[in-house]
């Protein structure tokens, strides 16, 4: 075995992945296809490697691990029988645990007695599995949007903007309290994310000002739908063997999600990640030491001279494009 970056028991990441081939189990590869420009309809394949380890390096984290926790919480709360609407007052703080930039005089127009009804609404639109989702008619997708564009105009007015005017971060503030209620269809709609599966806004460079309006929540609930559908043997296997909270094969997904396109440029210890590519594959892999550029950027591994830092992330895209 070669020597290992991390320091987690539960899933150590070896460096020698050539050695470790044969573990495709260790890979856990989920393909989804992801637009690269708004002008470019057509998908792009990316493979969404070695996720077991991802999401143990996301699960350590320690808002990551309380969000996991509650949103079984709220799952077994709803199999008891309690109401949406008395769930959503502990859904809208418990949202702040994965970085909900909504504010708490949002919360409070949001918690306002007439607005029990529209909660009620959208959550029993967005009730049940991905499947469930993409069998929802024009009506009641129709329904969903226009209670959304109300929660996104109150949430406008509490900034105070005109309730008429733009909502930027709606889509990211309203996904991370309905990714509680809904574990199973809303994933986390942060900009990182929007830019990676759909290209309807500019690739971020802070997750602290989100700018994507209630429009992409649907766009957004479809990709994710398809993607979990796409790859339900592939997710409920990782969700199985993953130890530090229960989830769903769609949770298991949302959680890589957010590590692929935000998470890696944040979790640079004991292991930096980075996204490679080498000709026209790419991935992200952990690599032994921060490298060049800044975190986050794409490194082109036909320019990298540090011998060991190429080689090391040359033999991460071997295992994970190598076919189980």
């Amino acid at each position: 075995m070669g020597a290992y970056l991390s320091h987690f028991d539960a899933t150590r990441i070896p460096l020698d992945f050539r050695r470790d081939r044969a573990d495709a189990r260790a890979m856990s590869c989920v393909l989804v296809h992801r637009l690269r420009t708004a002008a470019d309809a057509t998908p792009t394949p990316w493979r969404l490697g070695m996720g077991r380890a991802k999401l143990q390096v996301r699960g350590r984290l320690p808002g990551a691990f309380g969000f996991d926790l509650a949103a079984d919480t709220y799952r077994k709360a709803r199999a008891a029988g309690l109401a949406v609407a008395d769930l959503v007052p502990l859904a809208l703080p418990g949202s702040w645990m994965v970085n909900n930039k909504v504010p708490s005089p949002v919360f409070q127009r949001w918690l306002q007695p007439p607005l029990r009804p529209t909660w009620t609404r959208v959550v029993d639109l967005l009730a049940g599995d991905a499947a469930a989702w993409r069998a929802r008619g024009p009506d009641e997708r129709a329904a969903l949007v226009a209670d959304l564009r109300s929660l996104a105009a109150l949430d406008a007015a509490a900034r105070g903007g005109p309730p008429d005017g733009p909502t930027p971060g709606t889509a990211a503030g309203l996904s991370k309290v309905l990714a509680l209620l809904c574990p199973d269809t809303v994933p986390l709609m942060d900009d990182a994310a929007l830019h990676f599966a759909l290209a309807a806004v500019a690739r971020p460079d802070s997750a602290d000002t989100p700018g994507a309006g209630p429009e992409l929540f649907v766009p957004m609930l479809d990709w994710f739908a398809d993607a979990v559908l796409a790859n339900a043997a592939a997710l409920a296997a990782l969700a199985t063997d993953y130890t530090l909270a229960p989830l769903s094969p769609a949770q298991a997904l949302d959680r890589l999600l957010w590590f692929e396109t935000w998470g890696y440029r944040v979790c640079r210890t004991p292991t930096p990640w980075a996204w490679v590519a080498d000709g026209e594959r790419e991935a992200i892999v952990p690599v032994p030491g921060a490298g060049s550029g800044a975190p986050g950027d794409r490194v082109d591994l036909a320019g990298v001279a540090d011998v060991r830092w190429r080689d090391t992330a040359r033999a991460a895209l071997d295992a994970i494009y190598t076919d189980p």
